[in-house]
């Protein structure tokens, strides 16, 4: 079978899986979903996805960048996959802040003025360009959630440059170079320079390490497919255990969290076992198509529902938003109830990441396929990038 023609439904289902657990990680409210380990620790799953991503482009480009042509191709594809829904998305904010600088106009107070704070004008413009997570921010801004499609963009281009500088002969060894590399500058932030956040440096780094795991990992999936040792049900059981422990325990090291991301998609690879087939369901594989358009709407439906509750806090004089470890979380019943309110979040989110697929998503993808005028190119699997937090 042709590489080009695999379909990774297995993984294309933990896509979708990590995204509403990334959803749910941005969700505050005071019920017991809250609480649990594995949502707390969310954000690990934007890691998972950049190994990921370097594992699916590498499938779908190994054997189709050989010049600046390619590479030129290659980017405009990239881009009009990450770039359409990422605008619109801002977009969005844009209008919420501008509803906001008239609200204020009529008497409405607010904890900080228009386009002021975070997301000021500065950092508006650095997220049209996608250079939030690359010029030093103080901190995350507009969708926060974007500051990994910033990363990702910018590491395909080293991905290439990679590639065509390294040559066919050489580009295993320029992709282990750039895995070293990348891996020994992310290790020495996260042990002498933990203070640096995700849109200092950090980021980017664990990105750049995180593609070239996954770059790696593809290599060892053709070296080794023909091993019945990693083929299989307990392969694919223990792959389950480790993404489970990994999210409920998360290790101090996100770089030994990739590197373990990488053998988890190794042994899903191959889907030749009981839980792929499990993985194969028709509401997972949904899941996985819709992961991208999850991952960049969930913030703003959690944003605007926060926002309703601080009106309607102020409108009745009855707290609503209370506070877990110094964090603001919606607070207005029993557990369970903000549990529901949870349940419905999410199926909100799934709903309206259906319409942005539908009606942004897919149209931007085929416009900027059809720009990039490359009938060889392969298409590339839906959703692969990080749905990153």
């Amino acid at each position: 079978m042709a590489e080009r023609q695999i379909r990774f439904d297995a993984l294309d289902a933990w896509r979708g899986i990590a995204a509403l657990i990334v959803a749910l990680f941005h969700f505050q409210a005071a019920g017991y979903f809250y609480a649990v380990p594995l949502v707390r620790h969310g954000n690990l799953a934007v890691p998972f996805f950049f190994v990921l991503s370097g594992f699916v482009i590498t499938h779908a480009y190994r054997s189709k960048l050989h010049d600046a042509g390619d590479g030129w191709r290659f980017m405009i594809r990239r881009f009009g996959r990450l770039y359409p829904l990422h605008f619109v998305t801002l977009m969005v904010l844009v209008v919420l802040e501008l509803a906001k600088l008239a609200a204020m106009q009529f008497g409405f107070s607010a904890a900080e003025g228009a386009f002021q704070g975070t997301n000021n004008i500065s950092s508006l413009i650095a997220n049209i360009f996608l250079l939030h997570a690359i010029i030093p921010f103080p901190d995350l801004s507009w969708n926060a959630a974007s500051w990994s499609i910033s990363t990702e963009f910018y590491t395909y281009l080293v991905f290439l440059l990679v590639y065509l500088l390294s040559g066919a002969r050489h580009r295993l060894l320029g992709c282990a170079l750039a895995f070293v590399a990348s891996g020994l500058v992310l290790l020495n932030i996260e042990i002498f320079h933990p203070q640096l956040g995700i849109v200092q440096g950090m980021g980017m780094a664990q990105c750049v390490f995180g593609f070239f795991t996954g770059n790696l990992t593809y290599e060892l999936y053709l070296r080794l497919r023909g091993n019945p040792v990693f083929q299989g049900t307990r392969p694919e059981i223990l792959a389950t255990m480790l993404m489970v422990l990994l999210f409920w325990f998360k290790p101090p090291f996100i770089s030994f969290d990739i590197l373990v991301f990488g053998l988890v998609i190794l042994l899903f690879s191959y889907e030749g076992g009981a839980v792929a087939r499990v993985m194969r369901a028709p509401a997972l594989q949904r899941l996985g198509e819709l992961s991208y358009s999850i991952y960049l709407v969930h913030f703003i439906i959690f944003a605007v529902m926060f926002v309703i509750v601080r009106l309607a806090q102020a409108k009745l004089h009855v707290p609503l938003i209370g506070a877990i470890g110094g964090i603001e979380v919606m607070d207005f019943g029993p557990s369970w109830l903000m549990d529901l309110v949870a349940l419905g979040y999410l199926i909100t989110v799934v709903i309206c990441a259906t319409l942005t697929y539908r009606f942004v998503e897919v149209p931007g993808r085929r416009f900027f396929n059809r720009l990039s005028r490359s009938r060889a190119q392969p298409e590339i699997p839906t959703g692969v990038e990080p749905t990153q937090a």
